[in-house]
């Protein structure tokens, strides 16, 4: 990469938003994932209560 180059601005910038679009995602869908563990482990929880 020429870091000299007139558009060095535009590529910098390109790749920080994409770093953070990304990172966004990957936070979000481990948030997810986590509420839905808790979610599924709650439901179990409440279906072995009611078989017992």
């Amino acid at each position: 990469m020429d870091f000299s180059a007139n558009h060095i601005g535009y590529v910098i910038a390109s790749y920080a938003l994409s770093f953070v679009v990304l990172a966004g995602l990957i936070i979000t869908t481990l948030g997810r994932d986590r509420k839905l563990r808790a979610e599924a482990e709650r439901l179990d929880t409440e279906r072995r209560k009611a078989r017992a």
